[in-house]
């Protein structure tokens, strides 16, 4: 992992890998301070995001209470977003310092998901096992990093946001499919005038909740920056920090993750009312592969100049070209460099190990 000789480790750029799993999701972020936060463990027969990160994204890590992945957020328990959750067990490297998804830990009501409403397959029995087998031992955390460093990079910050279960089954009485989708976290890390929104499969319904801050509504914050945690000091626990409306109007948004893989089931217009300059910069499509009729289709709307400004590209190691969106459809892993002040800088490679080249 080193590039002309160097290692990244004290590199001040934010790294975000969006893996090719096929039918799922798999998100990392490497913020400037070199804390690991995972979103999402899917997987495919291809490739192993979890190896890949074992071996080649982990040694360069700090540790963050005493655990090399600072954050481990699991969206909801849908088998495509969680194949990998036995590699985050006790006793291995990827297990993470703060765990956090939806749960139904005893003592929880307000956030305790509806297991009959989840449509869960025999098929992912065991991944459900895995997954509350994973959190019943632990003081499970709704929360992001509490910030106690020294360190000093201007305007890093992040937020987890959701609805709690118990709203999103008011909102979805009859429906479980869209509450399964519903309950997703959605999370927003921002570095200096660069930022990306990463919502799982949060519907349109639930994300319009989100936004509007209603009822159930909840946020969790955490700005890298000592003077901010001493006057905010509950943000990263209490759900007393900005909101997602907030951000997104006060900071724009360079890269929307599009919800449920692009799909138009959970293209969701309310958001765009949001975003300051009426769009994102780019939209990223962690893109499902149509198996059959059922699977839906990705919405247009995302692949052109009315859904983003666009942003300038490299796939394949060719000519930095604009694009509108991006996808991990053809067989590539996607790299997003924030550096604070200058545009993104979007990647394209067919294999995860050839984005590890762009790193500096």
């Amino acid at each position: 992992m080193l590039q002309n000789g160097k290692s990244w480790k004290f590199s001040l750029k934010t790294y975000i890998f969006i893996f090719n799993v096929g039918r799922g999701m798999a998100i990392f972020i490497r913020t400037p301070f070199n804390h690991g936060i995972i979103y999402d463990m899917g997987c495919s027969d291809e490739f192993s995001p979890a190896e890949f990160l074992h071996e080649q994204i982990l040694p360069h890590l700090e540790c963050y209470c005493g655990s090399k992945v600072a954050q481990v957020i699991l969206s909801h328990p849908h088998a495509d977003h969680i194949q990998e959750i036995d590699r985050i067990k006790a006793d291995s490297p990827l297990y993470p310092s703060l765990l956090t998804c939806p749960h139904d830990k005893p003592g929880n009501p307000d956030e305790a998901i509806d297991w009959d409403r989840m449509q869960l397959s025999n098929a992912t029995d065991g991944l459900l096992g895995n997954y509350r087998d994973l959190y019943a031992k632990r003081r499970l955390p709704l929360q992001t990093i509490r910030y106690e460093g020294s360190a000093r990079v201007p305007n890093v910050a992040y937020g987890v946001y959701y609805v709690r279960p118990p709203k999103v089954a008011e909102l979805f009485p009859n429906d479980d499919h869209a509450y399964g989708n519903g309950v997703s976290l959605a999370l927003y890390y921002r570095h200096g005038s660069n930022s990306i929104l990463i919502p799982g499969d949060i519907n349109p319904e639930s994300l319009s909740h989100l936004l509007a801050e209603r009822a159930g509504a909840e946020k969790r914050f955490t700005a890298f920056d000592r003077d901010y945690v001493k006057s905010n000091p509950t943000h990263h626990s209490a759900s007393s920090g900005p909101g997602l409306r907030e951000v997104l109007q006060e900071h724009g948004l360079s890269v929307l993750v599009a919800p449920h893989h692009g799909l138009k089931s959970c293209y969701c217009g309310d958001i765009y009312n949001y975003i300051k300059g009426g769009k994102p910069g780019l939209v990223a499509i962690s893109e499902k592969r149509h198996m059959g009729e059922n699977d839906g289709e990705v919405d247009k709307r995302y692949q052109n100049e009315g859904g983003s400004h666009g942003n300038r590209v490299q796939i394949d190691g060719g000519k930095l070209e604009k694009k509108y969106s991006v996808s991990t459809r053809n067989g590539h892993h996607i790299l997003v460099k924030f550096s604070g002040t200058s545009p993104p800088e979007v990647i394209l490679e067919e294999t995860a190990e050839c984005l590890l080249q762009h790193l500096d």
